[in-house]
């Protein structure tokens, strides 16, 4: 068991929560430029496996110029199959473009089932001339159809204007819907593929390879997968606190250990942006996984100094402290070989985990013991006055 002063026997409880505050507040500030990957951004992955020598400097460069933007993310993986690994941002037309077409089919929707009500409605209109409701309807239809038609236009519009420096000027005609349909599907795909080659013809010019692997998010599901994270870590906080209320039964315990796990991850996110690992599918299982050792140490914090009867407050907390940094420390220590072996092999995904896991384990401990274990000890020391 680790020898550790005991922090607790200090009068000044309240000081000590300073510090896991002070955290909290610079990981809040630094977190606001956490890069994203392109599983959350959107954007275009390719892995060369290859033997040939790597210049990743001339890789960017080349994709730089032939794409227009700004230096592209380019890895090289050495192992008994090396692998060239470049990450493209979605490029900003394309982006327009596909909100455009989404625009184009939300409009193409309401067209089809406006113009099917019209057309329902002169039949029964035909059938009994004069009808009031019937003609009332029909002007209804007719006004839907023709706002649908506008919405259409202007949205294809769009489109092809953002479109152009793939596809050159493509021109439709306005009073057709079905062709107006066949135009965005087919321009929008043209401008992908066109796009495709032209970031394969730059990479075959800086390196030599036959196999590849080219993955593209768009920004409609990169969007759609940050929802569902966002979704995934509200929930988890939810029925977190639900079962720590359960177990508890009062509101200011409950509310620490929120506090504490809340802290973790916002620590974790901030050493994320300083070591520039990006927030992605990867990290946000570490967060998940962070989350879940957070809340260990932090139950045994509040049970021990709540629940427990034996000695002072103080010499409870003190015993959860000595208890909870070895279970720590251990864990750093596995995460940080993992971590160290990730960086050696490269390998993405367990960087990502155990950079995550890591530093938000380093940030646990001050998070705990300078500011869940105060919060819970003041907790208790004024409820037994009371």
């Amino acid at each position: 068991m680790l020898t550790l002063p005991n922090i607790y026997e200090s009068k000044n409880l309240k000081k000590l929560i300073i510090l896991p505050v002070a955290l909290m507040l610079i990981s809040i500030y630094i977190s606001q430029y956490i890069t994203l990957d392109t599983s959350l951004s959107g954007g275009v992955t390719i892995t060369i496996p290859t033997n040939a020598s790597v210049n990743r400097v001339a890789i960017a460069s080349e994709l730089s110029k032939a794409l227009g933007i700004a230096q592209p993310s380019v890895d090289y993986s050495a192992g008994k199959i090396s692998k060239v690994i470049v990450t493209i941002p979605n490029d900003k037309n394309l982006t327009n473009a596909e909100f455009a077409l989404l625009s184009f089919y939300s409009y193409s929707s309401n067209y089809t089932t406006s113009n099917f009500n019209l057309t329902s409605a002169k039949f029964s209109l035909q059938a009994n001339p004069g009808n009031a409701t019937l003609m009332s309807a029909v002007s209804t239809a007719s006004a839907e159809v023709n706002k649908s038609l506008d919405g259409m236009r202007t949205s294809l519009a769009a489109e092809l204007s953002y479109l152009k420096p793939f596809v050159g000027n493509v021109s439709f005609n306005q009073t057709n819907a079905t062709s107006m349909q066949q135009i965005a599907q087919s321009e929008y795909q043209n401008a992908t593929n066109i796009y495709k080659q032209r970031i394969m013809t730059a990479l075959h010019s800086a390196i030599p390879f036959t196999n590849y692997t080219y993955e593209e998010i768009s920004p409609t599901l990169s969007r759609f997968f940050i929802g569902q994270v966002t979704g995934i870590i509200i929930w988890a906080f939810v029925l977190l606190f639900i079962a720590v209320f359960i177990i508890f039964r009062t509101l200011i315990p409950s509310l620490a250990i929120i506090f504490g796990a809340g802290n973790d991850m916002l620590i974790a996110l901030g050493a994320m942006t300083v070591l520039k690992i990006p927030l992605g599918l990867a990290s946000i299982a570490g967060l998940l996984m962070l989350l879940g050792y957070a809340i260990d140490t932090e139950l045994l914090t509040s049970i021990r100094i709540l629940k427990r009867g034996e000695g002072r407050v103080e010499e409870r907390a003190y015993s959860a402290m000595k208890t909870g940094i070895t279970m720590t420390s251990s864990a750093i220590v596995t995460f940080a070989v993992l971590y160290a072996v990730s960086i050696i092999a490269y390998i993405p995904t367990y960087y990502e985990i155990a950079g995550v896991v890591l530093f938000g384990l380093i940030g646990d401990i001050f998070t705990t013991w300078f500011g869940n274990a105060p919060m819970v000890m003041l907790y208790k020391k004024r409820k037994e006055r009371i």
